[in-house]
């Protein structure tokens, strides 16, 4: 992966670390930051993009003004069909933060230079793994994974970002006798990897998200807040089973800094967004 960062560097015309070799993980404005107070903090409620993946594809400038128009200050960009270019730009136009890029196995594989430099222009603070391929999760490929993420986040770090992976249900196995999202906690770099933890699918593995944040104080800096109704089917977040009060009583342990809204199904994506941002803005713990 060396050259890899060399690549990156070349690519993006930058000739000096934009961080130190000792420094954590990129960080928000002291603003952003969970301070003393029991609710989200203001900029921290965020929209996952793929929560409203085809009105957004039919209309992308309209479905962000949208949901600026609800109140959201930041998104996550996934599912998003455009160039770097105009993703950036259409975010500027509706003053949406675009704060992480999800991005695929291949990607930190491939092309990493190629994608970092998309996340630069699109100006995210964090390119997040959004799953490996079905036959890495064993214990020896969550290994792999885990160096291979730290080889991706240590060539982020370079120009400043970092690199999280994100989860579903599928980590949370016990394999030969080990958790497999143990692995990458235990294994990953922690001045390069962080985790953007989906809240929804931990709960649905039976995963103590406090615990998490717990054992792995800072690690979190963005959450996927998702709800479900205990019975195998999604729902606007604050309408379902997950206990959100007394997770986010753990979230400055955790680090999180953005809370990003997401379900998986669309049965009305614009009602979602209304519902969930109205929940997590009224949300104290």
């Amino acid at each position: 992966m060396g050259s890899t960062r060399r690549r990156v560097l070349q690519l993006l015309g930058v000739t000096a670390l934009a961080t130190s070799a000792g420094a954590a993980l990129p960080g928000p404005a002291a603003a952003d930051t969970v301070g003393s107070g029991r609710g989200i903090p203001a900029g921290g409620i965020g929209m996952h993009l793929y929560t409203v993946r085809d009105i957004l594809a039919a209309d992308p400038l309209g479905t962000l003004r949208a949901l600026a128009g609800i109140g959201y200050k930041c998104v996550g960009v996934s599912a998003f069909p455009r160039s770097a270019a105009e993703i950036r730009d259409m975010c500027r136009e509706a003053r949406l933060n675009p704060v992480i890029l999800h991005v695929g196995h291949g990607d930190i594989v491939g092309d990493w230079a190629g994608k970092v430099a998309d996340a630069k222009t699109i100006g995210v603070r964090w390119l997040v793994l959004s799953s490996f391929p079905g036959d890495m999760y064993t214990v020896e490929g969550m290994r792999l994974g885990a160096r291979q993420l730290s080889d991706a986040g240590a060539a982020a770090r370079e120009l400043g970002m970092g690199v999280l992976h994100h989860n579903h249900d599928t980590e949370f196995r016990v394999v030969d006798g080990q958790v497999l999202y143990e692995i990458l906690l235990r294994e990953t770099d922690p001045h390069a990897v962080g985790f953007e933890l989906d809240i929804g699918w931990a709960h649905r593995a039976g995963a103590d998200s406090r615990r998490l944040f717990d054992e792995n104080p800072k690690r979190f800096p963005v959450l996927h807040v998702k709800d479900h109704d205990g019975a195998g089917h999604w729902t606007d977040v604050g309408a379902g089973v997950v206990d959100f009060p007394h997770i986010f009583e753990k979230a400055d342990r955790g680090g999180v800094r953005y809370w990003l809204v997401e379900r998986d199904d669309q049965p009305a994506p614009l009602d979602t967004a209304r519902n969930s941002f109205a929940y997590l803005d009224a949300v104290r713990w």
